[in-house]
């Protein structure tokens, strides 16, 4: 198996398990999906009833500003619905986790890329289309012009597992 790959699959594998084993700190019943649901990586059931859907995103550097993801990720929001990106910080210390309803991410992914689309590229050139998408986790001039609470929302939504009850 590609070295690279296999890396790249457990950082994510331990994502789901960190958040998982949080989860569950809080009184959850939590499930790993491996790889079983096509968006969602954690099925959680809140101590109050609340089932909740997760979809866990993970990198290990602690220096990440944004997380990868597709144009499969600007639909399909719920209420029940919720992102995870997790930032392990190198395991050096406590991983820090922003907990996000879909409904955020979907929206925000798909005004972000139609801006990207609209803005000139290199050398004044267009942008191609492209089914990835990226989202931020810091304030970039669209953020500021668009959403100006982006810092402080995002503030509102780290470590914050509180919702998800």
């Amino acid at each position: 198996m590609n070295k690279s790959l296999l890396q790249k699959q457990n950082v994510g594998n331990a994502g789901e398990y960190y958040l998982a084993a949080r989860l569950s700190a809080l009184d959850f019943t939590a499930t790993i999906t491996l790889g079983r649901a096509e968006k969602y990586d954690i099925l959680a059931l809140g101590p109050k009833g609340k089932l909740v859907k997760i979809s866990v995103k993970t990198t290990q550097r602690s220096d990440a500003k944004s997380f990868p993801l597709s144009v499969k990720d600007e639909k399909g929001f719920s209420d029940d619905f919720y992102y995870a990106f997790i930032r392990l910080n190198d395991f050096k210390i406590e991983p820090d986790v922003w907990i996000i309803p879909s409904k955020v991410v979907c929206q925000h992914l798909s005004e972000r890329h139609s801006h990207w689309l609209q803005t000139p590229g290199r050398d004044g050139k267009q942008h191609v289309d492209t089914p990835m998408r990226q989202f931020n986790l810091v304030s970039t001039d669209f953020e500021k012009s668009t959403y100006p609470t982006w810092e402080s929302d995002l503030n509102n939504y780290h470590m914050n597992f509180e919702q998800l009850i």
